[in-house]
């Protein structure tokens, strides 16, 4: 019998972190690196159309940020599921953001 896949999909907010960073749009290999280590790591990658718009209360200052983000979707053995935090970890380094949202299977985590 296989190992059950599980749906986990994440949002990448279009710009830098304003406070890591200078709230910018990131750039085209930054995405371009995402996209090539997803299916590298991962042997396929989905990215929903459209933009998702959303608001969070920043952490270290409690006030309302709202941004918009592109939704990526993978399919991965659950054996994987911590690479896929790890990977995330790094995306959160390469986009400039203090964590990114990962919904596993409809089970929510802020990846750091």
């Amino acid at each position: 019998m296989s190992t059950p896949w599980q749906e986990c999909a994440f949002l990448i907010p279009l710009r830098r972190d304003a406070i890591l960073s200078d709230g910018e749009l990131h750039s085209t290999e930054a995405w371009e690196w995402l996209d090539d280590e997803l299916f590298v790591r991962f042997d396929g990658v989905t990215m929903a159309p459209g933009l998702y718009s959303g608001a969070y209360r920043d952490p270290d200052t409690g006030e309302r940020v709202n941004d918009e983000s592109r939704r990526f979707i993978v399919a991965l053995p659950s054996e994987k599921l911590e690479e896929l935090k790890a990977f995330l970890r790094t995306a959160c380094e390469v986009f400039q953001q203090k964590c990114i949202y990962l919904s596993v299977a409809g089970s929510v985590e802020l990846i750091s």
